[in-house]
């Protein structure tokens, strides 16, 4: 048994030595391209970029998150918003932002609600019809971006001829124990497997945060509304894409997620739903996931063996501390300035991986997420409970 313990341990530290070399050699840069002083004519080879926002409620620091889009270095995009309705309390944020950029044109739509749809596709869908944009760029509300964010992901464009071009995520900003959680898990389980799949195997995990989409491909598909069945609409998207013959790929842009305010309560309901859909898009991947869980498996050999392995289970929790640390401090600039965050994490990280065991056994007893206001039960590849299918609905209005 211990040999076995020894075995699996093994193979989940190479593992996590990898998401943390990887995350270490491909790191956020401040700017991603430097300052480009471009000719007229290089300018021309830049095509119009439409910037899609799905907007849903206020997220932290909403009104930065959204000037970062609007002081873009790129000669030509617009920016559309798509809301619920009018009383959503971002409309005035959104206004009273865009009234400072008039140069950049800017629009906001009142979509609806769609309750037997994925309620993102349903935006963007909307927003896809209104758009002139020759790219389309999701991103979501509590994304922020540098300057050079947009050129950079074009120039992959422009270089490959990608039709999809995702960005690893980088979380931060924390100001609570939660949001460093969250950030962190971001920062090192979300864009470390991201990073990793992609250099090691070619495997493009996309993630919504931030999507550089080719219109043209996407009609293909006859647009996003082939995907507003199903809840994990980035997934499939980069998943679609690549099995169609479509290049999908990333230069290592990175867009950054904004959580300052989350609760134990937020962190452990967010990650549960994604837990829940990558069970459902690929469960032999998701059972895997425990290997990366390593400091809950050693603890499990000490209670398995009575009290044997105390010394391997410290050991574990000192390299995996180390190894979270060492991707904190190359990737989260902006909250390695806060001592109070060094000085929370060697707690924060054996806590995370716990709650992280107890979010892995969700699935096996639920398959309803929550989702933006609601409660939506899925099925394979995400797919979306409808009536229809003779199958109890499954979204409740918050």
């Amino acid at each position: 048994m211990k040999i076995a313990f020894i075995i699996i341990l093994s193979i989940s530290g190479v593992y996590l030595f990898i998401m943390t070399f990887m995350t270490i050699i491909h790191r956020p840069r401040r700017s991603y391209g430097g300052s480009r002083k471009s000719s007229s004519r290089a300018e021309l080879l830049y095509p119009p970029v439409s910037i899609l926002k799905p907007i849903r409620g206020v997220e932290d620091d909403l009104e930065a998150n959204l000037e970062s889009f609007y002081r873009l270095d790129y000669p030509v995009y617009e920016i559309l918003f798509a809301i619920d309705d009018w009383k959503d309390k971002a409309v005035e944020i959104i206004k009273r932002v865009s009234e400072n950029y008039p140069r950049i044109r800017t629009s906001i739509m009142a979509a609806g609600h769609h309750s037997t749809e994925n309620p993102k596709v349903h935006k963007l869908d909307f927003l896809e019809k209104q758009s002139y944009g020759r790219l389309l760029w999701v991103a979501d509300a509590n994304v922020r971006v540098e300057a050079d964010t947009l050129r950079s992901l074009v120039d992959e464009y422009l270089k490959n001829g990608s039709s999809v071009i995702f960005s690893p995520i980088m979380g931060t900003c924390s100001r609570t124990f939660a949001s460093l959680m969250e950030n962190t898990s971001l920062n090192f389980f979300t864009s470390g497997n991201v990073i990793s799949l992609w250099k090691l195997f070619s495997i493009p995990v996309v993630v919504g945060k931030s999507m550089l989409i080719d219109r043209l491909a996407l009609k293909t598909f006859g647009g996003f509304k082939y995907f507003k069945d199903y809840l994990a609409e980035d997934y499939l998207i980069g998943k679609s894409f690549q099995e169609s013959g479509f290049r999908v790929s990333t230069n290592f842009t990175w867009v950054s997620n904004i959580s300052q305010r989350a609760s134990l309560k937020s962190f452990f309901k967010r990650m549960a739903r994604w837990a829940r859909l990558r069970y459902q898009l690929n469960r032999p991947a998701y059972l895997s996931e425990i290997l990366l869980n390593p400091l809950v498996l050693s603890l499990s050999a000490v209670v398995v063996s009575g009290g044997r392995f105390w010394n391997l289970f410290l050991l574990v929790a000192a390299v995996k501390i180390l190894l979270e640390y060492l991707n904190f401090l190359a990737v989260n600039a902006r909250d390695r300035g806060r001592l109070v965050n060094h000085l929370l994490f060697p707690l924060m990280v054996p806590v995370k991986d716990v709650i992280f065991f107890a979010v892995y056994l969700t699935p096996f007893f639920s398959t309803s997420v929550e989702w933006r206001g609601g409660r939506i039960r899925v099925g394979k590849n995400s797919l979306i409970y409808h009536p229809s299918r003779h199958d109890k609905l499954v979204y409740e209005e918050a």
